[in-house]
């Protein structure tokens, strides 16, 4: 039988916006700034975060499935979904370029591990990278005392991404070394957070703290800002091993503080500041291809800053001096200026951005893919979802005019019988609350192939012939 061809990893074309899980749905950073997609896009201004970032720092936010406010932190002071002060959630670290990062545990729904940097006083090593456990059971949070501040690793830049294992259920949460060219990778399981990390070495010696680290959410690609040397590296990750390759990597002259990946990874932004924030064409896969590919988004004379794929699909750019306002990248996957970049497009009602965005799992922000099972023309083609986590409902459009307008589907995992052979342009729509993205796929119907059994052969009553299938 000859197969369907299915490149469900390869979108050709998507259309915002949705998430694949509600977790990243509300934003506090800044001067007690904050927005929420809770209403839809484009997001609502929050004007009850309590944090006051200072200058550079980031912050990390954790809702629920549901997309309801659990806690949020600026890497000093966790606070809760009532913005008051997590119990054990003061004297947690020190305020860095990102901030924390926060985990659900794989094996407990109620319990996060939170991620940070904390200052050692010693000059030679001066940030040590460690992590505390957060129980939710009492509906507001508290972090475990005898599980706060549990140490890791000794002399990190303030770079710091996590991203689903291959495996779908573990995650890897990396950070940078400083002073040598060490990603440091930390596997958590449903058994907690292997404190022996996976170590691979590549790229540039990092003699600067701050600067954004973003992982591809389709766990493929790594890139890094690098604003006090003057560079921004792309390597290629692992998502299986934790690892970083040291072979093809892209480097760009560009002192990127924020950096961050399109929603069907095809692109890459660097923002830097000044004029500096460009967009990367990442199809070639070819270094010099890619570093060539620059093509600088905006005239506006703004200051550095932040970039964070919302779960809009739209990427959120914060510019420091705008103020009361974020800048959006409204087609993020589109090549060149056809991205759409509005600059000062979300007023934040008065409160006012620092220079730090909020960092998430960037498997949060992943396109929705699906898959389908390999038949021939004339038999359903059975379709699934990769991940239905955080979806409320689908359709599917399958495009076929020989069965329209009875060639759609609201079912998660629908059966559907191609009315011809041909190539077939599936759309599939998930919805998370106000919130959508749409994924075309192409799939590929071929003829049944008809049996050839040779010329008609006469045998006499109990003869016997032997048939063989090529």
């Amino acid at each position: 039988m000859k197969q369907i061809l299915l490149f469900a990893t390869l979108p050709l074309y998507s259309v915002f916006s949705y998430s694949q899980g509600k977790q990243a749905n509300n934003w506090y950073f800044g001067n007690k700034a904050g927005i929420t997609f809770q209403q839809g896009s484009p997001p609502v201004a929050l004007l009850d975060g309590q944090s006051i970032s200072p200058g550079e720092a980031g912050t990390a936010c954790m809702s629920d499935k549901n997309g309801n406010l659990l806690f949020y932190s600026d890497g000093a002071t966790i606070w809760n979904k009532n913005h008051q002060v997590m119990t054990n959630g003061n004297n947690m670290g020190s305020p860095t370029t990102q901030g924390a990062m926060i985990v659900q545990d794989p094996g407990n729904e109620n319990r996060y591990f939170f991620f940070n940097f904390v200052s050692t006083g010693i000059q030679a090593t001066p940030y040590k990278f460690q992590y505390s456990i957060i129980e939710m059971t009492n509906g507001v949070g508290e972090v475990l005392p005898d599980q706060k501040g549990i140490f890791l690793y000794l002399n990190t830049t303030f770079h710091l991404s996590a991203i689903l294992h291959e495996n779908m259920e573990d995650v890897w949460v990396v950070t940078h070394g400083l002073g040598i060219n060490s990603f440091i990778a930390f596997r958590v399981t449903a058994t907690g957070v292997l404190t022996t990390p996976e170590i691979s070495y590549a790229g540039t010696s990092y003699v600067g703290n701050v600067g954004y680290m973003k992982i591809s959410s389709d766990g493929k690609w790594l890139g890094v800002g690098n604003f006090h040397q003057f560079l921004t590296e792309l390597y290629h990750f692992d998502n299986s091993t934790g690892k970083v390759s040291n072979q093809n990597v892209v480097t760009i002259p560009i002192p990127a503080w924020g950096v961050e990946f399109s929603p069907d990874n095809t692109r890459f932004y660097a923002h830097g500041g000044y004029l500096s924030l460009y967009q990367y064409d990442l199809t070639s896969g070819d270094p010099e291809q890619i570093a060539a590919s620059a093509v600088r988004l905006s005239t506006e004379p703004f200051g550095t800053g932040a970039l964070q794929l919302g779960p809009d699909g739209k990427i959120y750019v914060g510019t420091l001096g705008s103020g009361s306002y974020l800048s959006v990248i409204h087609d993020p996957d589109k090549k060149g200026l056809f991205c759409n970049f509005e600059f000062n497009a979300i007023y934040l009602e008065g409160r006012t951005y620092q220079d730090g965005l909020p960092v998430f799992m960037q498997s949060y922000m992943r396109n929705p893919e699906f898959t389908a099972s390999q038949h021939c023309s004339g038999t359903p083609t059975q379709f699934n979802m990769v991940n239905t986590n955080g979806i409320d409902s689908v359709l599917w459009k399958f495009h076929d005019p020989g069965n329209a307008p009875n060639d759609t589907s609201t079912l998660f995992s629908p059966l559907y019988t191609f009315s011809t052979a041909d190539t077939f342009f599936v759309e599939l729509t998930a919805y998370s609350g106000l919130l959508h993205r749409t994924v075309i796929d192409t799939v590929i119907i071929f003829e049944t192939p008809s049996p050839d059994l040779g010329n008609d052969t006469t045998f006499c009553p109990n003869d016997t012939i032997n048939l063989t299938l090529d």
